[in-house]
């Protein structure tokens, strides 16, 4: 939010309409909502977002919370339409292209001017980082890391959104970190 504003006087105008306020609180929350969404599945991440922000602005009259509450109702949302959407995907038959097809750099990599390492380097985003430390981990404990980091909830919060108990989310995020750290060598995680 702008410094300054107060968060509770910014939901009641954007409950009313008021397009500031509006986006305000889209340009407050909409990166973090979209790098979870992109990190659970990167295909739908846009799609989802719109369906959470219309879903929120509509039942925006409803809420009453604080700047923390407001991320663990906007995040509820999120992924309770994920889960929606992952059910509507399951659901309609598709043709995977093979990854051959997609993978590789782009045309005219080999040449002499070009580093294929710079490529590489050029190429990695957080995004992808991302999704390389949750590649391993059940659905589950994917949600409750990047709830954890790129939302920034505590252990609370993250019962909250997903509508577990604290002790379930202790546990999911200590067997999701001992598998990261089995999988990642010593001191490539930053603890």
């Amino acid at each position: 939010m702008p410094s300054g504003q107060d968060f509770g006087a910014v939901v009641e105008a954007a409950a009313r309409g008021e397009h500031e306020a509006l986006t305000n609180l889209f340009r407050a929350y909409q990166p973090m909502l979209l790098r979870y969404l992109r990190s659970q599945q990167a295909d739908v991440a846009d799609d989802v977002a719109s369906e959470v922000w219309i879903a929120a602005a509509r039942r925006l009259h409803a809420f009453s919370g604080d700047e923390s509450g407001f991320r663990r109702w906007l995040f509820t949302i999120a992924r309770r339409r994920l889960i929606e959407s992952r059910r509507k995907q399951a659901r309609q038959r598709s043709d995977v292209a093979p990854p051959d097809e997609l993978d590789g750099l782009e045309p005219g990599w080999q040449s002499e001017r070009v580093d294929p390492a710079t490529l590489v380097v050029d190429q990695i985003s957080a995004q992808q980082a991302l999704e390389a430390v949750v590649a391993d981990l059940t659905p589950d404990q994917a949600d409750v890391v990047l709830l954890r980091v790129v939302a920034g909830f505590d252990v609370a919060e993250v019962a909250t959104v997903m509508d577990r108990t604290p002790e379930s989310v202790r546990v999911l995020c200590h067997r999701a970190l001992r598998r990261l750290r089995a999988r990642f060598p010593e001191g490539v995680l930053v603890e």
